[in-house]
């Protein structure tokens, strides 16, 4: 397969498209979690394993199980309905898996998540993910172009959370006016992240 297809892949998942800042998914956690860079990196690796682990595991799902049985039955797509069901179970299985190891290793880490770890089940990033490669032909057509996919989507939530948590220490120190403070300032500074990230759309223009 051309490595030059599968890094325009990871471009186009990571900074292109970046699922927080161009499609609007998974902004919970990114205004939740992004107080401290240090939470916001961990976050950003628990969502980067989940969502990588979830789309490898579910392109399997479809194409090694439904699939196959569909086709038994006489209609490959007749089983279709249950993958919605088989996203949901995978990314929950995924993030008990994450949940039971920073419990267990990085204990500080996990109370500082508090309820954003297990939202993680909820996270729409990493169901988006799941459904656009089942979606897309491109993807839904080649396991390791899903995974490229999945992976560069959890590294641009990432990178996402990870600079706007630096902004939000920074701005501790800024004169912010009174009217911005709080939640305002915040929804402004991720506003203007996103902008430059769209920068990124005309790289190939």
């Amino acid at each position: 397969m051309d490595i030059g297809v599968l890094i325009g892949v990871f471009i186009g998942a990571a900074l292109v498209n970046n699922f927080v800042l161009s499609t609007f998914l998974g902004i919970c956690p990114f205004l939740g979690v992004s107080r401290k860079v240090d939470m916001a990196f961990g976050m950003g690796c628990a969502v980067t394993f989940v969502m990588t682990i979830s789309g490898i595991v579910t392109w399997l799902i479809v194409h090694g199980v439904l699939t196959p049985i569909g086709a038994w039955l006489g209609n490959p797509e007749s089983l279709y309905f249950l993958k919605y069901v088989a996203f949901i179970l995978v990314i929950a299985a995924m993030v008990q898996l994450v949940e039971m190891y920073l419990r267990k290793f990085f204990p500080s880490l996990y109370t500082a998540f508090g309820v954003f770890l297990p939202l993680i089940t909820t996270n729409c990033a990493i169901l988006g993910a799941c459904l656009l490669i089942d979606m897309n032909e491109i993807y839904r057509a080649s396991l390791l172009k899903s995974t490229v996919f999945a992976f560069a989507g959890g590294i641009g939530f990432m990178m996402a959370i990870t600079i706007m948590a630096g902004i939000r220490e920074h701005l501790r120190f800024s004169d912010v006016p009174k009217a911005l403070q709080g939640p305002a300032i915040t929804l402004l500074t991720a506003c203007i992240l996103s902008l430059a990230f769209m920068g990124f759309a005309g790289m190939g223009k």
